[in-house]
This record gives structure tokens, sequence and C-alpha cells, in this order.
């Protein structure tokens, strides 16, 4: 695969197409991550949180349920309750903002000049993300979102289009957030994904996405075998009747199944009055 067929693999599917949904790209060192993970676990017991759940929270069109929380740890203030510049696409006006946790500083590091932001995802047992879809192509330049799974279990999958992926803490993957997206968690204890966004471009596609680049980004990084890439993923059908949409205008649609007597299913999409 090539760049060019990379993108144009994740426009399909963010067009309710064929195409890719999720890859697994880089396995972090273990005691590198084992540090990282300590760290995100202090981290969110000493640093206050954005509440996704809030309706002044810009994550709140998803319609989240229960509980479910942000640390936004790359921004211009220092506080990692600012969610102000976390979607505004700029480079180079944000730093990271917890220097006591050197492990997680030097994970960001790897991709500090391309960064539009870097969180803590957390979401609270019996809470989630509501099915949607938000829209990545942003004139020629295509946002990349990657998650990086702290704590997470059988229990807290991801949803991806019309399917179920569970996913390996430790595991960098590519996550293409313009598909049909959610999160839930039916365990016992919090999930933690350390969640960031950055444009496509020759480097990132070297470094990371390119399965047969043996480059990346520090030496505790490494690409991941074919093999490995297999067992990182493992899907289920998970049918929906149901999802929110974000478009470029700020206008949120919901799309609901219809199910028509022997022709195909078709969406219907109106406007959510808020």
């Amino acid at each position: 695969m090539t760049i060019d067929e990379f993108r144009a693999a994740v426009e399909s599917a963010a067009a309710d197409g064929p195409g890719l949904k999720l890859l697994a790209c880089l396995a972090v060192d273990p005691e590198w991550f084992a540090a990282i993970a300590r760290e995100v676990q202090d981290l969110v017991v000493r640093r206050a949180p954005s509440d996704v759940t809030d309706r002044s929270h810009p994550t709140y069109w998803t319609m989240p349920y229960g509980q479910a929380t942000q640390h936004s740890l790359f921004n211009a203030s220092g506080a990692t309750s600012d969610t102000s510049v976390d979607h505004n696409h700029q480079v180079g006006s944000k730093s990271f903002n917890a220097p006591e946790c050197p492990a997680l500083h030097r994970f960001v590091r790897c991709f500090e000049s391309r960064l539009l932001n870097f969180r803590v995802n957390g979401i609270q047992p019996a809470s989630g993300l509501s099915p949607h879809q938000e829209f990545v192509v942003h004139g020629d330049r295509l946002r990349l979102r990657f998650h990086l799974p702290i704590a997470a279990t059988e229990q807290a999958p991801l949803f991806l289009g019309e399917e179920k992926h569970y996913v390996r803490p430790g595991v960098v993957y590519y996550f293409n957030n313009g598909c049909v997206h959610g999160a839930t968690n039916s365990g016992g204890d919090v999930r933690y994904h350390l969640v960031f966004d950055l444009f496509l471009d020759e480097w990132i596609w070297d470094q990371v996405l390119d399965p047969d680049s043996p480059r990346t980004p520090d030496p505790g990084l490494r690409k991941l075998t074919v093999a490995e890439r297999a067992g990182a993923l493992r899907v289920e059908p998970h049918p929906i009747d149901e999802y929110v949409i974000g478009t470029q205008s700020g206008v949120v649609l919901r799309a609901t199944r219809q199910r028509n007597a022997g022709a195909p299913d078709t969406w219907v999409r109106t406007p959510i009055v808020r």
C-alpha cells in the first residue's frame, strides 16, 4: 500500500464504503508502556478533567451517556480541563502540560511538531459515547486519529461502522473517526485511552503507518509484524439503527435506518434541534 492508496481507503470508509477502519501500527516497549500507564493512572487522580457529558463540552454532540472524562494534555493554558484549542487544527501554539510525567512526555515528543491535540479519554463503567460520525477531510488535508489503549478490557470495545473492535493496551492504532464510531464500557473498571490527532503527511506515513518501513519516531516504538497486526485486531458484527453526524457547518444530523421490505435499507437524515 502507498500513502495515496491509504488515503483512498480511509476516505472510502469515511464515506460509508469499503475501506480502512482500524489499523494496528506500533508496539510500545513494555517497560516504557508500563511507565506511561502508571503516570496516566496517577495523573487522572491529581489533575482536573473536563466532563464530556457537560452540554458545553465540544464532544457533547456525540451524545455521551453515563460518565466520561477528558484530560487535555496539549494546549496553551496548561490546564488539563481546558478543551478550548483541542479542535482548532493549529500546530505550534500548544505544549505538553504534564511535565511531571516523563514517560508520557517522551511519547508526546515523538509527534509534538505535528500534534493537533493529545488527550486522556476516560469512560467509566456503564458509560460510553453513542454512535457518531465526524468529518476528517479538510480541503486537501486528511485528519488522522490515533489511540493508545492504556486500561482497556474485553468489556470496553470500540465501534467502527457496524463492527465491534477489541483493542490491546500497549499498541498504537490508527482509528478512522470518519466512520460511524463509538465506545462503551460495560466492565467494572474505568477505560483509559490516549487519543491524538494530526494531519497525514509523508513523515507520518513512513514512521507510523507504513508496515514496510522499519523507521519509527523512537527506538522504544516498533512496527508490528503481519501476525502481530492480525493478533491485535478482533472484530465482531455490531448492527446499528441510529447515529449522529457532525458536519463542517456545525449542524448535527440524526441518521435513522429505514428498513424496506424487499429492498436495501436506507438512512434518513434529519437535523437535531438543540
